[in-house]
């Protein structure tokens, strides 16, 4: 085997579209994204004799928690082939000690039912301290099914909230125009203030917006009130999916179901795209209350979880991210990233 860097765009998205399950973070033009926000970011594919059978796609982080590698829902391969495993790892370890990291954080897409004992390597990894930030619990809708169907499956609420939108005049606005960013900027920094979130910056939802744009991987969704933009989000498409990544809404229309009408209309063109899934991203850890599924109480994310499930679909669930120890530093990161996942109810 050897591993080497992938400088052809098809080659590498060729490979991730023949897997199972696929994610905006393994897409060549999340690379792209990462290196025009002066990130370097890397493309290495692993080839056994001229056969390409994994890949790993690698961000290079020096924060204030940690310097370390970053592969986000990666790598990606046969995760049952140990050889590959095997060859993965010396990489990593060797790349990783030459360059001076502290460690090397991995969130490969690996169903929580995989097995583990099976392969040696993972007895060598540590569940990362950090909250999920990767989206390893998802909720996804199945969209091969009729627009009825799929209403009739959604929570009554949500079906009200829809229908009350439309009556109440909410228009929704598709569109890759960058100059309506500006509406989004100001709609998406409502909601942080609101929510109290870790907001991204002005220049990362554009930069963001731009690369994908350029394969038409994404379109913006304004809800129109009154002449008036009160709600928006980000709706990404990639592989068999339609992704709701980014998202808001004005805090003083909050009584205007809007954002409900905004998904329901994503979810219908995610439907005439043919595309298979609508990935609602992701959600709290999940519990069973009288038989039912529900977020998790008092997680900073229930009420986002409920309003999501209202939609109906399923739980898509990968296990948490793993850290590969390098140096001892780690463990610094370690406890720092523990005690915020504890103050932020996590």
């Amino acid at each position: 085997m050897e591993i080497k860097i992938i400088n052809e765009k098809t080659i590498w998205e060729d490979f991730v579209k023949e897997q199972k399950y696929t994610s905006l973070f393994q897409s060549w033009n999340w690379g792209e994204f990462e290196r025009s926000m002066g990130n370097k970011f890397e493309n290495f594919g692993i080839f056994d004799e001229e056969k390409l059978i994994g890949l790993i796609p690698i961000k290079h982080v020096s924060a204030i928690r940690g310097k370390y590698l970053h592969i986000r829902h990666g790598p990606i391969f046969d995760f049952k082939d140990k050889n590959i495993w095997n060859e993965f790892y010396e990489f990593i370890l060797k790349k990783a000690k030459n360059e001076g990291y502290w460690f090397v954080r991995m969130s490969p897409l690996i169903t929580k039912d995989f097995r583990f004992k099976e392969i040696e390597i993972f007895n060598r990894l540590k569940k990362s301290p950090m909250h999920d930030v990767d989206a390893e619990i998802t909720w996804v809708l199945n969209l091969d099914q009729t627009e009825q169907r799929i209403l009739s499956n959604m929570r009554k609420n949500t079906r009200y909230y829809i229908k009350r939108a439309e009556r109440d005049g909410v228009k929704i606005i598709k569109t890759t125009d960058s100059k309506y960013l500006k509406n989004f900027w100001t709609i998406y920094s409502d909601t942080v203030k609101r929510q109290k979130w870790s907001a991204y910056s002005c220049g990362y939802i554009k930069n963001e917006f731009e690369i994908f744009k350029k394969d038409k991987q994404i379109e913006l969704y304004l809800a129109e009130y009154k002449n008036k933009f009160i709600a928006a989000s980000l709706i990404l498409y990639y592989g068999n999916q339609a992704i709701y990544h980014h998202s808001g809404s004005l805090t003083k229309y909050s009584k205007v179901s809007a954002s409900y009408l905004i998904q329901w209309e994503a979810i219908k063109e995610a439907k005439k795209r043919g595309l298979r899934w609508y990935n609602f991203w992701g959600i709290s850890p999940l519990e069973k209350r009288d038989g039912k599924l529900e977020a998790k109480k008092k997680h900073p994310w229930e009420g986002l979880t409920f309003f999501k499930m209202g939609f109906g679909g399923e739980v898509r669930q990968f296990i948490h991210a793993r850290d590969l120890p390098i140096r001892k530093i780690y463990y610094l990161t370690r406890l720092f990233e523990s005690l915020e996942k504890r103050s932020r109810r996590y």
